[in-house]
């Protein structure tokens, strides 16, 4: 199965990607929903890479609650992934993967945390 991995936030979002027939993950972009039409961008790396589960990161709180940024995911999940991709989606709890990637330079690793949110999920398959 070929599997995209999301790191959702509100401006900017990042992709990591898992292909079966390399048997590789890697880190894809960053998406800034700004700048970009999020739904055109995905729709081109569901076809191009024959996507067919999205991993997505679930940010709850330490404490296993709903954060305001876990009801941001919900809402993405269900306005932009289900409806406009037949896809399952299976939500991923990323509270300890944010901190293990880190910024440098102000440079976007939000794609670095798709990955992290992509290994995460496959070590648990």
């Amino acid at each position: 199965m070929n599997i995209l991995a999301i790191d959702f936030g509100e401006r900017y979002i990042g992709l990591a990607v898992y292909t079966r027939k390399s048997n590789t993950s890697f880190a894809l972009k960053v998406i800034d929903t700004k700048k970009t039409n999020l739904i055109e961008e995905l729709s081109k790396i569901v076809e191009n890479y024959e996507i067919d589960r999205i991993a997505i990161g679930n940010p709850i709180g330490l404490n296993n609650s709903e954060t305001r940024m876990s009801k941001e995911t919900d809402l993405f999940i269900k306005e932009v992934i289900n409806e406009n991709f037949n896809i399952t989606v299976i939500k991923i709890d990323e509270r300890m993967t944010s901190s293990i990637v880190t910024k440098s330079n102000n440079e976007r690793v939000d794609d670095i945390s798709a990955l992290q949110i992509l290994e995460t999920y496959l070590s648990n398959v």
